[in-house]
């Protein structure tokens, strides 16, 4: 499928075509080699393969995601991130420009009202559930869209239509955060795409510069700053954009295909739909079976060591977090779902210094799309139909 779109004379191609998926971008074979991981990392620690070191104990997980000046960031995705968007927090090592930058990201994000977008979200899930004739993909024709809502009203841009706007940022996200073997293909999907993104960014600040009206959200935030030009402002909604929509189309469909295919599970989330905080739990123990992403990924600066495994120089550290939530030392029992497990425990926003920059938005609106679905009751979930390494199609049978 091609999307060609008129930007100033540039035809561009930014949809990310269907895939027909593998083993390892389904359910099973990950949960099973997560299992292995986090048993053999409760045995010996962390595992060296050549200069690549596996990390799956939960407490190693979070010291190499502490100890940022050891295992740094910057050599993972800085390059990647500098080609599409210009440097943003999530490829930045510490320094003068990290510290500004990502103190103003936190401060535009909080500066904001999150109720209204928190009503929308609620509102306009239910209106799509409850319009869906007995099935929803509750990929392209909920979450995602939904998770787009959001961003415009967040961020302050939309694109010339919907599917634009969503297939831009995912197309983008793609080659930033999961293109780690540099396939051509990817990256000038999207370098194309980034042109377009920049473009709407640059034409709204420059619109909000001119009629002095900068607005409520992050943009009019970020804008009001003595301490960020146009293009700083660009550059942090750009990173943020980015991975705000497919990072809830993916869990909310990942976390709908858990329940779906577990009736007891199921009846347990169904229970406690109204319960806001056990909900919120659901949603993240769903997540442990079938996370949005198991791994992220460090770079050792120097010599040093993590427990008895000896750390050289360049280092590739994979960070098995799917494998963490699995360690019985910090989730006891770890193949029982509990949604009372305290919320610190979990990783699958980061942490340390990098942590996803949108997780205070996820942690209301991934529960509000499935507390939706749960409500009109999920009968069963199909297959999932991939766009590169992304879920783009499941569709849910309801109950009702």
């Amino acid at each position: 499928m091609a999307n060609a779109i008129g930007n100033g004379g540039l035809a561009t191609d930014v949809v990310t075509p269907p895939s027909k998926g593998s083993l390892l971008s389904e359910q099973r074979l990950p949960a099973l080699a997560a299992r292995l991981g986090a048993f053999v990392a409760g045995l010996v620690g962390p595992v060296r393969l050549g200069s690549r070191v596996i990390v799956a104990g939960h407490a190693d997980v979070r010291e190499v995601l502490a100890r940022d000046l050891d295992f740094r960031i910057a050599p993972v995705n800085e390059a990647r991130i500098h080609a599409v968007n210009g440097p943003f927090v999530l490829g930045m090592d510490r320094g003068a420009q990290l510290v500004r930058e990502r103190g103003a990201l936190y401060e535009a994000l909080s500066a904001v009202d999150l109720a209204p977008i928190r009503e929308a979200v609620a509102e306009e899930a239910a209106k799509r559930v409850s319009a869906a004739a007995g099935t929803i993909d509750v990929v392209n024709g909920y979450a995602r869209p939904i998770a787009a809502q959001t961003a415009r009203s967040l961020f302050g841009i939309s694109g010339p239509d919907e599917r634009t706007f969503v297939d831009v940022a995912r197309a983008i996200f793609a080659h930033i955060f999961l293109n780690l073997s540099g396939d051509e293909v990817v990256a000038n999907r999207a370098l194309r795409a980034s042109t377009l993104m920049r473009a709407w960014f640059d034409e709204e600040i420059g619109k909000r510069r001119a009629s002095g009206e900068l607005g409520t959200d992050m943009m009019g935030a970020l804008m009001r700053r003595g301490d960020l030009d146009n293009d700083g402002v660009r550059r942090i909604l750009g990173g943020m954009l980015v991975g705000s929509i497919d990072t809830t189309a993916s869990s909310v469909a990942k976390i709908a295909a858990v329940i779906g295919r577990d009736k007891e599970l199921a009846a347990r989330v169904a229970a406690d739909v109204e319960d806001e905080a056990r909900l919120a739990g659901w949603c993240r123990e769903a997540l442990r079976r079938w996370p949005h992403n198991p791994i992220v990924l460090r770079q050792a600066v120097a010599p040093t060591r993590l427990g008895d495994c000896e750390i050289k120089a360049n280092d590739q550290i994979f960070v098995w977090t799917q494998a963490a939530m699995l360690d019985p030392s910090a989730f006891p029992n770890p193949q029982e779902l509990r949604p009372d497990r305290p919320a610190a425990a979990y990783l699958h926003f980061g942490g340390g210094l990098h942590p996803c920059a949108g997780r205070v938005v996820n942690a209301f609106q991934i529960p509000l799309l499935v507390g939706a679905l749960v409500r009109r009751g999920i009968k069963s979930v199909g297959s999932v139909e991939w766009a590169g390494p992304f879920p783009d199609h499941v569709a849910v049978e309801f109950e009702r």
